[in-house]
């Protein structure tokens, strides 16, 4: 994993990052594009954990590319929440083999602890009792769905997927003011032309799920 590490740190180019330890990073080819931050926290052990499971992320991109020979990849990023403790990150990573009608994307929500490096679970936000309690909780309209990048609202008769609908513990983000997004993969909720599908959970939906399970 270091040697790994190593070689996409030292295979693209820096850029300057508006955040302050976030140090945006990038490689590109004819039809490569990645970019992807390289973190830097007080902790050297922290650092190292975040930055290998960016890598490993960053890795599978290259792979797809220059093995696997897919037509065109990107990678992005997007910073969704900081503070002195905590880090949201939401990743991108988009492929397509040239031969089907559009290409796939997934987007992956990152939650870290910045003293240890160690991921945190939805589940130190949320404490959602089961799958169950989640479909119903969508179904009644106490918890809103929103296509991607929180453009509109869905309705429970947009989510084909609701009934099969699952906690997403490990893929979330923070948004800010105490809320957290789960993120859905296309097709996974909802078709395709509504992108990765957010549950949002604003603070005071969080307090009373916390309460309604304690």
């Amino acid at each position: 994993m270091k040697k790994l590490l190593a070689l996409v740190f030292a295979f693209c180019c820096f850029t300057a990052s508006s955040q302050g330890q976030i140090i945006e990073k990038t490689q590109t080819d004819i039809n490569l594009k990645l970019r992807y931050p390289l973190i830097y926290v007080e902790n050297q052990t922290a650092q190292e954990a975040m930055n290998q499971l960016i890598a490993s992320y960053v890795g599978r991109m290259q792979t797809m590319y220059y093995k696997e020979k897919m037509y065109q990849v990107v990678m992005n990023y997007d910073i969704t929440y900081e503070d002195e403790n905590v880090l949201s990150l939401s990743i991108e990573q988009g492929w397509y083999n040239g031969q089907a009608a559009h290409g796939y994307y997934t987007h992956q929500g990152l939650v870290f602890n910045k003293h240890t490096g160690e991921r945190i679970p939805a589940y130190n936000y949320v404490k959602l009792a089961n799958n169950q309690q989640l479909k119903e909780l969508v179904s009644s309209g106490m918890l809103s769905v929103y296509s991607q990048d929180m453009k509109n609202r869905l309705y429970p008769q947009q989510l084909f997927g609701l009934p099969d609908v699952e906690v997403h513990n490990d893929n979330y983000v923070l948004l800010g003011n105490g809320a957290i997004g789960m993120l859905y993969q296309p097709y996974e909720l909802s078709a395709y032309a509504y992108g990765v599908t957010t549950i949002l959970f604003p603070l005071e939906k969080i307090e009373y799920i916390n309460r309604l399970n304690s």
